[in-house]
């Protein structure tokens, strides 16, 4: 019975699949243009939820895939039960299944960066919510099967590592103890992968099987990290690393305090600069591991182990006008996009005919961080080759006195910024199509999300896949962008 309903269900949706694609090939160009508008703005851009500090943004879509996936799970376990006994072994069962992805860990790696093209945000988003779903099965297996039989030691343990799994996954624990969360998350979680060895190996093939699955990809993830680590951590030789512009690295430094266990931190930072063999990011002092970066002393140089590149390298090439829009720290992302799209125009390898930087400053003392990489970019396109300068440079500086250059493309204004109107007069500047590219805290880029789903215009709306976390400048910023 079982067998014939998966098939049942299998074949409907294969014929609902191919019934929407033929309606899709009937419907004229102009149809589908607005058809697909519609899914970006509504579905792609608009937010259920806005992401706080450790967690991610849930877009329509991601929410629809969400509850999906939670349905999945709850009808295979419930759908033709004919008893609780049943309910617990299919909620172990799929417990094992969906621990599998878990174990390729919490951050992003070689695996699902480069094989499965996740994005940071994403890959997190998933692993929570798989995480989350896992917890629920496990309680339901292990209180089931104790409300018949007596736990033995190892169930016991089992269930007790799973239900502090679950108050770890809590976002207010994680935001205030985020170290401390890294740390016990890693060693719980190895717990229970020794744990489960033991409550498996005798009562079930297929989950020891799929247990055996989740151990190897944790220790292909790891073997991967560890040969790319030591390919990459610089040393007596250089080390060629192929980057490009929106990705990221992981940053280790051995040497911060014993208490921060600075061996064991690895945390990410997006690749602000190429300065030809060093790479340049920017860091905004925060508590926890940036504030242990600061307090190093500046006298002496530090080794790190660097791990990387992550990410997608973003081609904004095919578009006519690019708009890129940062808070605070978030310029960092941009910097890189904008020297190859401008060295990319000099060789006439990309369409693109103007490329814009809107950089809202949380404080006036952030200008100081990226001044002199902005004052390259300039030089970049200071050649009258094309009878104009294409890159065009706004400030909104807090306090800041109004000023506006000969050349018409620098200015600095200390008025509310309108994100709206930004967003609506670049893209109408000139003709052509326009792609607009956030990076800042979550209440900047939720603004931004609404300026391009109140524009009546086709704008193409991007996030870098490194997002910064929103600091007390940014918080009290808030009032001076709409």
């Amino acid at each position: 019975m079982h067998l014939l309903s998966i098939y049942a269900l299998s074949f409907a949706s294969a014929v609902i699949v191919l019934f929407i694609w033929t309606i899709w090939r009937l419907i004229d160009r102009s149809t589908r243009t607005a058809i697909v508008l519609f899914i970006r703005k509504r579905l792609l851009y608009a937010l259920v939820m806005r992401r706080l500090r450790t967690s991610s943004d849930i877009s329509v879509l991601a929410g629809l895939n969400l509850l999906l996936f939670g349905a999945a799970n709850v009808t295979a376990c419930t759908l033709w039960v004919p008893n609780p006994a049943e309910i617990a072994k299919r909620c172990g069962t799929l417990f094992i299944i969906n621990v599998i992805p878990l174990y390729l860990g919490g951050r992003t790696n070689y695996i699902a960066d480069r094989i499965f093209r996740l994005q940071l945000n994403e890959y997190a988003l998933l692993h929570r919510w798989i995480g989350r779903i896992c917890v629920v099965q496990g309680l339901v297996h292990g209180f089931l099967n104790a409300a018949t039989s007596r736990a033995s030691i190892v169930e016991t343990i089992l269930l007790s590592l799973v239900v502090a799994l679950g108050c770890l996954s809590f976002l207010h624990l994680r935001r205030y103890m985020y170290e401390v969360f890294l740390k016990t998350h890693l060693l719980f979680a190895l717990a229970l992968a020794v744990v489960l060895w033991f409550h498996v190996r005798r009562s079930s093939t297929r989950a020891s099987v799929c247990l055996g699955v989740a151990s190897a990809a944790w220790l292909l993830q790891h073997v991967i990290w560890l040969i790319r680590l030591i390919h990459q951590t610089p040393g007596s030789r250089s080390t060629p690393i192929d980057l490009g512009p929106g990705q990221y690295i992981y940053i280790t430094l051995p040497r911060l305090s014993l208490h921060t266990l600075g061996l064991i931190q690895s945390h990410p930072y997006v690749i602000a600069w190429i300065d030809g063999q060093d790479i340049i990011i920017l860091v905004e002092r925060n508590k926890g591991f940036s504030n242990a970066i600061f307090a190093l002393p500046t006298v002496t140089t530090h080794s790190a182990m660097v791990d990387g590149p992550y990410g997608r390298v973003q081609s904004l090439g095919q578009y006519d006008k690019v708009l890129l829009l940062a808070s605070g720290i978030g310029v960092a992302a941009h910097l890189l996009h904008i020297r190859h799209l401008l060295e990319a125009h000099k060789d006439k390898s990309v369409r693109v005919r103007r490329v814009a930087l809107t950089w809202f400053l949380e404080t006036p003392e952030q200008e100081r961080w990226a001044d002199k990489f902005l004052e390259r970019l300039r030089d970049i396109d200071s050649s009258n080759t094309y009878g104009r300068q294409i890159f065009v440079l706004k400030k909104c500086i807090p306090g800041a006195v109004e000023y506006q250059s000969q050349d018409l493309r620098y200015s600095i204004t200390p008025t509310i910024l309108d994100l709206s109107a930004e967003i609506d007069g670049e893209a109408g500047v000139e003709g052509g199509n326009t792609a607009v590219l956030v990076c800042g805290n979550p209440h900047f880029e939720n603004a931004v999300r609404k300026g391009v789903r109140s524009s009546k215009r086709d704008i193409h709306l991007f996030m870098t896949g490194f997002r910064p976390e929103e600091s007390e400048a940014g918080k009290a910023a808030r009032g001076r962008y709409c």
